[in-house]
């Protein structure tokens, strides 16, 4: 690979290292293509992609962005997964991907958060693979924002079903 074509790469991988919300770094060796087919479109569908990276160009490119703490990572055969939409999802594939596939080994990962990013051990992925997807918190805070409003029309509605209710008592009462 002549020196154009590493800094092209560089320069691929600084974009994505500053774009991403969050990476996992995972250790392929041995993973047939067809499961990494697979991998890449379960992947995509929630918004991330799996690339593999030339070790010694991604810890050129790691330098001053948040993915700097994996630059110690960067050996072997090693392919990063990163995203910018739900983080959460891209660790559950993952993670279940690892259980399936014995030669699939998860290595290590960064969150970015704001101005901040903390690198991820595998329990820790493992752990954020646990949280509830983003559309299931979604669900949950608009059931919350909607249950005052709920519990009010609710309230009011049962005025007149109780007097309803007391008319059609003293009617029952009147004709027996």
């Amino acid at each position: 690979m002549d020196r154009p074509q590493k800094e092209q790469l560089v320069a691929e991988f600084k974009e994505i290292f500053q774009s991403s919300q969050s990476g996992i770094l995972v250790n392929f060796q041995g993973v047939s293509v067809e499961a990494l087919t697979t991998l890449r479109k379960a992947l995509f569908a929630h918004g991330a992609k799996l690339r593999v990276v030339k070790n010694s160009l991604a810890k050129i490119a790691s330098q001053g962005t948040s993915f700097e703490g994996l630059s110690g990572e960067f050996v072997q055969t090693r392919a990063l997964v990163y995203g910018a939409d739900d983080v959460v999802a891209q660790a559950k594939v993952m993670v279940a991907a690892a259980k399936d596939n014995d030669k699939l080994e998860l290595v290590a990962g960064v969150l970015v958060t704001g101005d901040q990013a903390k690198v991820l051990n595998t329990s820790e992925i493992s752990d954020l693979s646990l949280l509830p997807s983003r559309e299931d918190l979604l669900v949950k805070i608009l059931y919350l924002m909607n249950a005052p409003a709920t519990n009010l029309v609710r309230t009011l509605n049962e005025v007149p079903s109780k007097f309803v209710r007391g008319l059609q008592a003293i009617a029952d009462s009147k004709q027996s």
